[in-house]
């Protein structure tokens, strides 16, 4: 199957001309589902089962690595120089491998797979290095334990940042800026919790502000490539999908007060309104990634309603729920471009615009 850019990479090399690559992509798209061939969303991390299989055991060497070391370790392995030599191990194996499927062979799931297992050891050794001076001294107060805690996490979230972020400029991995972005919301996370004091809808508020930034971090990356055929394309997908949940998430922390707590009919109705925007700019964008994080709590706000509705029938509640949802996403996902050409009809072709809402050809 082929896709934009490898069309466009076959005219850049001059195999193709740039007529003869725009004729082959008409013919491609007419022959296919326009959803699956041309699509702006192809998960290209996945080129066949071997990448699977050899992600499965990259994660249980690692583990083994990680195991290996503890024995080493012995009965120190609960301190704090015991967690960082255990760990230590396991960041620098993962490294090296990285260098070869990630560097050398370009074997994208499995370099995801080590890219979550640099990320995930540089913040326990961070963490760990920092953790100490407050492990040695007594902890004699709430607030000292967690004030403790929380440089531990900052120490653990700026080394997953700066691994993350090394793991992209070193083998220009698109997938590594959804953990980049996300041991960034941990750093905002750690420091609102500290402020808060558990605060929910100042919780809500941060969350909703951060998920929006790294939408519009992502939108930036959308806008340089609005024909959806380069990396900047597979950096931006990345970030809607660190996005969408923070920002679905913090709406609920500001409309039921928390992320976890059960709606009721107007905070039901309040929560679907939200969420239709959310589906319009979704569709605006292009991109899948507010929808699909969006849909748990579409489910959850039309149970609550059509709950309140049927005066408790639950019969009744999960049936008309599961063809509400059901033919909502099936209606959304089969008539994803007339949707699209519908709600576009009215915005220019041309200029800014365009770049953060790409025109549907036709």
């Amino acid at each position: 199957m082929f896709d934009r850019r490898e069309i466009r990479a076959a005219a850049e090399e001059g195999i193709l001309t740039a007529e003869q690559a725009r004729a082959f992509e008409n013919f491609v798209q007419q022959r296919s589902d326009p959803d699956r061939g041309l699509s702006s969303e192809n998960l290209r991390f996945l080129t066949n089962f071997n990448d699977i299989f050899l992600s499965v055991g990259l994660t249980i060497f690692v583990f083994g690595v990680g195991v290996a070391a503890a024995f080493l370790v012995g009965d120190s392995g609960s301190s704090r120089w015991g967690i960082v030599w255990i760990m230590l191990p396991v960041l620098a194996s993962s490294w090296a491998l990285a260098e070869y499927f990630a560097g050398r062979r370009r074997l994208l799931l499995p370099a995801m797979t080590l890219v979550l297992a640099i990320c995930g050891s540089a913040f326990a050794v961070c963490a760990a290095l920092i953790a100490p001076a407050f492990q040695d001294s007594s902890v004699g107060s709430f607030d000292e334990a967690a004030g403790a805690v929380s440089t531990a996490m900052y120490a653990g979230f700026l080394g997953s940042a700066a691994a993350a972020l090394a793991s992209h400029l070193r083998f220009n991995l698109p997938f590594a800026l959804a953990p980049f972005a996300l041991s960034i919301a941990g750093l905002l996370y750690t420091a609102i919790a500290q402020a808060g004091q558990g605060d929910q809808i100042l919780g809500g508020a941060a969350t909703l502000a951060i998920g929006v930034a790294t939408l519009i971090a992502a939108i930036w990356f959308d806008m340089k490539d609005p024909l959806r055929a380069s990396l900047s394309s597979d950096k931006a997908f990345w970030l809607h999908l660190a996005a969408a949940p923070q920002i679905i998430f913090g709406i609920r922390g500001l409309v039921l007060g928390s992320g976890f707590a059960p709606a009721g009919a107007a905070d039901a109705s309040a929560m679907i309104l939200v969420l239709a925007f959310f589906a319009l700019l979704s569709v605006a964008l292009n991109r899948r990634a507010l929808i699909v994080s969006g849909l748990l709590t579409f489910a959850t706000a039309i149970i609550a309603l059509l709950n309140s509705v049927s005066g408790g029938d639950t019969g009744q509640t999960l049936m008309l729920s599961a063809l509400l949802i059901g033919g909502s996403i099936v209606l959304l996902g089969g008539g994803w471009r007339t949707a699209r050409r519908a709600l576009l009809r009215f915005m220019p072709a041309t200029g800014t615009i365009s770049r953060i809402f790409p025109p549907e050809p036709a």
